[in-house]
């Protein structure tokens, strides 16, 4: 059965805003935080309320800043092995006498290890890249003393929160 699901986030509101580092954008941005009430729906009708959710944005490409983009490093091992097995596979079985079955055999035969002689290549290749933990601590905070969404200066929380008083925002 095909299933339509999603979530509605409705009331949209600009909370928080700090310097990050965006996966997609692979350079330093600046991130705001907006809450919404989110709704899950079935076939695009609301049923689920779920609350109050915050939700991270890069302000440059619109999407959430720690999400990967590209496929991780220890898929491509998995992905590696599950090729070697599968032309363990391949090589083992009988080939078939029907002419179209043999050709389709034997191009499975010599593809999946070719396929995992180029990915084993292609992860040799290619360097390990830092990861966002490391990425985020090489980032100054953000010092701004003016709210960037009302232009009202923020005052002095407890610890290292910042507040405005014109929106609420808050400084990370």
């Amino acid at each position: 059965m095909f299933l339509i699901h999603g979530v509605y986030r409705f009331w949209p509101k600009r909370v928080a805003f700090r310097n990050d580092y965006c996966l997609r954008c692979q350079t330093p941005r600046r991130s705001i935080a907006i809450r919404t009430f989110d709704v899950g729906h079935i076939f695009w009708i609301p049923f689920l309320p779920v609350g109050f959710w915050k939700h991270w944005k890069c302000t440059v490409c619109g999407q959430d800043p720690h999400v990967h983009v590209k496929t991780r490093r220890s898929f491509k091992w998995a992905g590696l092995i599950c090729l070697l097995f599968m032309s363990a596979a391949f090589w083992v079985a009988p080939v078939d006498s029907d002419p179209e079955l043999m050709i389709i055999g034997w191009m499975l035969r010599v593809a999946a290890p070719l396929g995992a002689v180029l990915l084993f290549v292609h992860l040799l290749r290619t360097p390990k890249e830092p990861s966002l933990r490391q990425r985020l601590a090489a980032i100054e905070p953000a010092s701004d003393a003016v709210c960037p969404f009302c232009g009202t200066p923020l005052i002095a929380g407890a610890g290292t929160r910042w507040s405005c008083t014109g929106c609420g925002a808050l400084r990370y």
